[in-house]
């Protein structure tokens, strides 16, 4: 029998978890789970949360309820160090042993590296944040905003949609202040491709967003922004995605890694460890960190990892890296691109009324009915 531990129930742990579970019914191989947050919450609809538009009880539900209708354990602890070689995982609830490890931890906020940002500006990351930013719109008064984020983010989207919402949301208030959008791209929405970035320049002029691209954010104070290449744009309310990097407990297994990311071949297995799998954010594969990505890889860990544990001779599976969002522009119209980044594959773009319906549906099918988090579908592409 053998222990597979699963580090994060975010969308990669989750989906790893409910497909072994599935695959493994019958044998006596063990599954558990380990994450801090008894909940999980469903960050692409996080923006809504923060204009109002949706509870927090419809982006989120019980973790430990989920995983006992499944049979897999579920431990809920803050992990605090990880013993590759002798197979241990330290929480602050105690050690943990395991034979296979997949380490879906996803990413850490480094407010840090950026002085004020903590203390002056505001995000959609989490759902405390979301509140919090929620609790600072009913109060603003107006003024000039600056929207974005920061160098070594590695997801643009919400950003995108924050300044689009908050745009419509000034405009039904009768406010019409400058919107300045920061990132550190050199083209907008570079992995979306050059037909997608140019429809969201266009929006941008559109709406009175003034882009400042190519830029790192260099510190936040309580009325500006302060960017890389000297210039200060006056802000009245600040909403930046801090910069990411891998989590502490991960850093045994970064191996001198800039940003403590974890590296893996296409197999989803560590190049350093293995019986250790990554996927989700804590992969240090360049593009893109995304709900989709995340559970794409999970799917190719868990399979992979399967293959291990009855030493298959059958063929590996293979990730192939693709970004996929839908953006919500309002008016009941949306954006849907779906790229492959390592190949020709898929260089899709559309646009039109359905999309933004889309996605609400896959929120509520994702939080409220069992098609992912029990039945083990997997994300539409």
């Amino acid at each position: 029998m053998a222990k597979i531990v699963i580090l994060g129930s975010g969308f990669a742990g989750l989906t790893a978890a409910v497909r072994l579970r599935r695959r493994l019914r019958g044998t006596s191989h063990q599954v558990v789970v380990v994450d801090k947050s008894p909940t999980f919450v469903y960050r692409p609809a996080l923006v809504e949360v923060a204009f109002g538009h949706k509870p927090p009880s419809d982006v989120t539900f019980d973790l430990a309820a989920t995983y006992r209708r499944l049979g897999i354990g579920f431990v809920q602890a803050a992990i605090e160090s990880l013993r590759p070689d002798i197979k241990i995982v330290q929480t602050r609830e105690g050690t943990i042993t395991y034979d296979k490890l997949i380490v879906a931890l996803g990413e850490q906020h480094a407010y840090e590296e950026i002085p004020g940002l903590r203390e002056h500006a505001y995000n959609v990351c989490s759902l405390p944040e979301a509140l919090r930013l929620n609790e600072a719109l009913r109060a603003w008064q107006g003024g000039p905003v600056v929207v974005g984020w920061a160098q070594f983010v590695q997801t643009g989207g919400p950003a995108f949609e924050v300044a689009l919402e908050l745009r419509r949301w000034m405009v039904q208030r009768g406010l019409h202040d400058p919107i300045h959008f920061v990132d550190p791209l050199s083209t907008i929405w570079a992995p979306a491709g050059h037909e997608a970035g140019a429809f969201m320049q266009q929006l941008f002029d559109q709406q009175a967003i003034i882009r400042h691209g190519g830029v790192h954010i260099h510190a936040v104070t309580p009325d500006s922004v302060q960017l890389s290449n000297g210039e200060v744009i006056a802000s009245s309310l600040t909403i930046v995605t801090p910069p990411f990097r891998g989590v502490n407990a991960q850093a045994a297994l970064a191996h001198g890694h800039p940003r403590d990311w974890l590296e893996t071949g296409r197999d989803m297995k560590s190049v350093h460890h293995p019986d250790i799998y990554v996927a989700g954010s804590a992969t240090a594969f360049d593009g893109p960190k995304q709900a989709h990505t995340a559970m794409r890889q999970a799917e190719v860990a868990a399979d992979n990892l399967l293959l291990d544990l009855t030493h298959s001779p059958a063929r590996r599976r293979q990730y192939e890296h693709e970004m996929s969002c839908v953006l919500d522009f309002g008016r009941g119209r949306g954006l849907y691109v779906r790229r492959s980044l390592w190949s020709d594959d898929h260089q899709e773009m559309r646009i039109g009324r359905q999309w933004p319906i889309a996605k609400s549906l896959l929120a509520y099918l994702y939080v409220k009915t069992p098609v992912f988090k029990q039945w083990g579908a997997s994300m539409p592409n």
